[in-house]
């Protein structure tokens, strides 16, 4: 019985060797070696960004894997296929991928290049603006992988795994098509369509007024969230039950004020939320009050403050950090300097001065943890774009197109006297933009950034219109690029105020949580309605190994 035994274990011990063999001569391993950036100093990042995007878009499991870091450690760009050649050699790898970029203003060329044993090169070249060069590589990528490791199923597949976990977290959410058959991608020419299931969204009732500020929190302590709105003078709380939102209590601060902005944070660390309402009067003085919750009313939890408060994440630790900035009358509204402000016996108090890049001020910028070294966006004043820096505050990319599409609007006028628009008839304003939400929904170790992108063919031609009929919430990502549009919801009808990640209907399933105003028209402002949507977020679904936003398209 046991020789048996031993026969058996043999021979499986015999089978495993030979497959482990089989596998080893089967699969090959590719290189790719630091590229060669030619341009400011600024994008010196892509050296290694680069390669480490198309290393994630050539692996291939079982077929073609990247060989280990250490031997490629202290390797340079070759500059000719010889030295591709003993490259090759020392590494011990089937292929070498090598290349360059070239950077004119916003113009780059970039030239890849693949070798292998036999002393074959394929070359690829393509030249694009800085902003697409996402999409560019991407279409290198694919090539290498078609046409250099004959893997011609390569889209197909990526389609079948995209067909598992698209629309995961919700149906209502989709993503760019990338290619002409993928069906269960939303095509961005067909953006009116889409599913409107009630399943899939929460939808509540609207109310008789046009709200610009909504926080959901739980104001209480009892574990449930609360919605707050914010309109022109009045802080509203209400219940979410059913689709309704049942009203709880209001508060209507100094009547001179014209409330901006609304935030809810748990100031003394007790687990139940309170409010930061800021506005500003005629004379551009500013103020903030501080509200809690007690016996179903609002009640003053600290002494108001003369500046504008926000709530930011800052690191090292990323919890949420209230942080203030003065403001005067006339020129640029904000005061230079924004300072992190404290909870202290019983009053808030200014603790230490905040660093931020240029164009930074206390609404338009967030902290963004990454792998590669944390990363600060903002959103900049003039045009709205998204700008990255990396923690030394050096500009890196900034987005082709511009987000937020905030109606709340301060007089702020940063231009030099005689020069800019007629401020006589057009006084200058500053849109106080809405919060980036930063968070890492599939749980992969990556942070996705929710930005507003605001839609109306008026606001393409007329420089200060900013009532928008319909919005986007997407979700961008840095993958060592630039900014990638991860997903996005179908096109919402109605102006979008705000927005975030929160139990709206306390079910215990976290939701994407939209704030819109009604759009009735150019001519019917007054009649705008406010609504409060809920996209549930089916989270639980999620794998972390297989992150949603790997074959997805690129924002352009």
């Amino acid at each position: 019985m046991q020789s048996v035994m031993r026969t058996v274990i043999l021979a499986v011990l015999m089978l495993m060797l030979s497959m482990s063999v089989a596998f080893a001569e089967g699969a090959k391993t590719f290189g790719i070696v630091p590229f060669t950036v030619n341009g400011p100093k600024t994008f010196t990042y892509l050296e290694r960004a680069i390669p480490q995007m198309l290393s994630s878009r050539l692996f291939w499991k079982d077929k073609f894997i990247p060989v280990d870091a250490s031997a490629l450690d202290g390797v340079v760009t070759p500059a000719n296929n010889a030295e591709a050649q003993k490259t090759l050699a020392a590494s011990g790898a089937d292929y070498l991928v090598y290349g360059s970029v070239n950077i004119i203003g916003d113009q780059t060329s970039l030239d890849v290049r693949v070798a292998d044993k036999k002393g074959n090169v394929w070359p690829r070249s393509a030249s694009s603006s800085l902003n697409d060069m996402i999409p560019t590589l991407q279409n290198i990528a694919g090539a290498i992988n078609t046409e250099v490791f004959d893997r011609p199923d390569a889209r197909a597949q990526a389609v079948a795994q995209a067909k598992e976990r698209v629309n995961q977290m919700n149906p209502a959410i989709t993503v760019n098509q990338t290619s002409a058959n993928q069906e269960i991608y939303l095509n961005p020419q067909f953006r009116y369509a889409g599913n409107n299931d009630s399943e899939n969204r929460l939808r509540s009732n609207a109310l008789r007024f046009a709200a610009h500020g909504m926080a959901v929190a739980d104001l209480t302590g009892d574990k449930k969230n609360e919605v707050v709105l914010l309109d022109k003078h009045t802080v509203r709380v209400f219940n979410f039950e059913k689709n309704i939102l049942v009203p709880l209590t209001e508060v209507r601060p100094q009547r001179r004020f014209d409330l901006l902005t609304v935030r809810a944070a748990d100031i003394d660390r007790d687990g139940v939320s309170e409010l930061i309402v800021s506005g500003m009067d005629k004379d551009q003085a500013s103020q903030t009050f501080f509200y809690t919750m007690k016996s179903g009313k609002l009640a003053e939890f600290a002494p108001s403050v003369k500046m504008l408060v926000n709530v930011v994440p800052l690191p090292p630790t990323y919890l949420p950090t209230l942080i203030g900035q003065k403001t005067r009358k006339g020129g640029t509204v904000f005061r230079p300097g924004i300072e992190e402000l404290a909870y202290v016996n019983g009053e808030v108090v200014s603790s230490r001065r905040v660093a931020v890049p240029k164009k930074a001020n206390l609404y338009n910028f967030v902290w963004v943890p990454d792998d590669e070294g944390d990363k600060v966006l903002v959103l900049l004043p003039d045009s709205e774009k998204v700008a990255v820096f990396n923690s030394k505050f050096d500009r890196m990319v900034s987005s082709a197109v511009s987000y937020s599409g905030s109606t709340v609007s301060i007089e702020n006028d940063d231009t030099m006297p005689g020069l800019g628009k007629d401020k006589l008839l057009i006084p200058s304003k500053y849109y106080i933009p809405m919060p980036f939400v930063v968070e890492d929904l599939d749980h992969n170790g990556k942070y996705e950034v929710l930005v507003n992108k605001p839609i109306s063919v008026a606001a393409q031609f007329f420089d200060r219109y900013r009532f928008f009929p319909q919005g986007e919430i997407h979700s961008l990502q840095w993958d060592g690029v630039g900014l990638a549009l991860q997903w996005k919801t179908r096109r919402i009808k109605g102006g979008v105020m705000a927005y975030q990640i929160a139990d709206l209907d306390n079910d215990g399933i976290m939701d994407l949580v939209v704030g819109i105003n009604t759009h009735p028209g150019a001519t019917g402002f007054e009649a705008r309605k406010t609504m409060v949507l809920g996209y549930p977020l089916d989270l639980a679904k999620a794998d972390p190994n297989t992150p949603a936003s790997s074959d997805y398209s690129q924002e352009q």
